[in-house]
Formats: structure tokens, C-alpha cells, sequence
């Protein structure tokens, strides 16, 4: 993260690429329970990735500050919190003092590694992604490596679970934007976008105007459908059990525009 003043303002930008896996989580570490808390379902995820879980081990991708991870592990699971970012996972600390959540630091393009890096040489009854975690993933080949590296992490008879949202259709996207976020008393937050149509990617800043400090926060999201996933995770060795629109079970249809997809390994 750097600071810059100039015209009697100062102006913080987080200096990572947006391709650096740890980008978003110090981007957006310091705001994230904030801006998103009305954004979730945690409520119907917590119970549906409980009975998913089965009393087995749970590894999540892309812990964050432990929205899901700290009531799973309240419910007695075994629960790994894997982020790129230390931001996010000191956050997580914070919250889950106990450490109830093992946080593990690591790419979940590599998720082998990171798991080995920290020591942690568990298999997961569940594997989950929620909130379009998995898109912040660089391009199509780590997609398909998270997957990979699931696979070789899940027993059996588990699953792996990803949350997302369904991409409008490509033709739409401009090649840039400019737009409005939210605006209070206090601060506005503008949205800046660079549309990536070679690498299916979505470049973007969230710059947030407060009186005398500008913070300029760059995240990246892969532009990834349904079915685009469903190819990665098969020639992973996975096969989509199941797939819905949201955590409370609303039947998936071409209307929806997020989805809950549930995988498992093929024999």
C-alpha cells in the first residue's frame, strides 16, 4: 500500500498487480464486513455447507475475514481458512481469537503446496469457494489447477463447492466504465473498469473520494459462466451433482444470476 499527496489531498493506493492473488484481500481487507455486510446469505450457506461437510473436514478457499469459516468451526467442524492475503487472514485472527479456524497463507491456484507450506496434510470432506472468490483467480489455467489441486486434497466422497455469479453476456461489456458505487455523508466510491476481452478478464478500481484522502483499491475478476467452470471441473475429475441459484435452494434456471454448483469426483 502506497500514499501519494498532491493538490492538499492524500491519495493511497494499494500497489499490487491486479494478477497478484493477494490484491483483492489488501485492497479491500480493511472495508470488507462493511461495505458487503447486507451483500450475504450466511445463514442458509452456514447450514448448507454444514450438511454438505457431514462432521468430515472443511478447507475454504478464500477465508476472508471468516464469515463462513468461524460458524462452521462453531458448529464443532474441522475447518482449514486458506487466503492469499495476510490482510484478510489478520482480520480473521481478530475475529476468531481461539483460532478455531486454521488460517493457512497460500494461492489457491497451488493449494497443494499451501497446504504443505503450513504444515497441514489433511483431506476435506469439503471444499468450498463462496462469493465469487474462485473468479478472482487469474485466468482459465489457474482455474483449472484449483481445481486439480482440490481433487488431489478431497477424499472420496466429498465435495467442492463454488459460489459465483453468472456473467452478463460478453457482446455487453464495455471496454471501459466509469459509475457511481455508493455515496454518503462522508465518502463516495466510484467504480472504474478495463475490459480484458482476450484474456476474459475484468479489471477494475474501486476509488473511494473521503474529505482531504482518495484510496484507490484495484481488484480483477475472471468472466467465467456456469458452464465454463463445469469444463474446468471435469477435466479435473469432477461431475456437477447439483446446481442452484442461491444457498436457499431456489431451483437454477436461465434467469438467475448467481449459482451455487456442487461437484463431485468421478469413480
Amino acid at each position: 500500500m502506497g500514499w501519494h499527496r498532491h493538490h492538499g489531498q492524500t491519495s493511497r493506493v494499494t500497489t499490487n498487480h491486479p494478477s497478484d492473488p493477494s490484491t483483492y484481500g489488501r485492497s479491500f481487507a480493511d472495508v470488507y464486513d462493511r461495505w458487503y455486510a447486507t451483500s450475504f446469505e450466511t445463514d442458509f450457506a452456514v447450514l448448507a455447507l454444514a450438511h454438505l461437510a457431514g462432521g468430515g473436514t472443511v478447507l475454504e478457499l478464500g477465508v476472508g475475514t471468516g464469515r463462513l469459516a468461524i460458524p462452521l468451526a462453531q458448529r464443532g467442524l474441522r475447518v482449514v481458512g486458506l487466503d492469499a492475503s495476510q490482510e484478510m487472514l489478520d482480520r480473521l485472527q481478530l475475529a476468531d481469537p481461539t483460532q478455531m479456524v486454521l488460517p493457512v497463507l497460500g494461492d489457491m491456484a497451488d493449494i497443494e503446496s499451501s497446504l504443505r507450506n503450513a504444515n497441514c496434510d489433511e483431506h476435506f470432506m469439503l471444499i468450498f469457494c463462496a462469493f465469487n472468490t474462485m473468479l478472482n483467480l487469474d485466468s482459465f489455467d489457474a482455474l483449472d489447477h484449483c481445481f486439480r489441486g482440490s481433487r488431489q486434497v478431497l477424499v472420496p466422497e466429498g465435495r467442492v463447492v463454488v459460489e459465483a455469479f453468472v456473467p452478463v453476456d460478453e457482446s455487453t461489456i464495455p471496454s471501459q466504465s466509469l459509475s457511481p458505487a455508493r455515496v454518503t455523508t462522508d465518502a463516495a466510491v466510484f467504480i472504474e473498469t478495463t475490459y480484458d476481452r482476450e484474456r476474459s478478464r475484468l479489471h477494475g478500481r474501486h476509488i473511494e473520494v473521503q474529505p482531504g484522502v482518495v484510496t484507490v483499491r484495484p481488484w480483477s475478476v475472471l468472466i467465467c459462466g456456469p458452464e465454463q467452470l463445469d469444463h474446468a471441473a471435469q477435466a479435473a475429475g469432477f461431475v456437477l451433482v447439483e446446481r442452484r441459484s442461491d444457498w436457499n435452494g431456489t431451483p437454477f434456471t436461465d434467469e438467475s444470476a448467481t449459482h451455487v454448483s456442487i461437484y463431485a469426483p468421478t469413480a
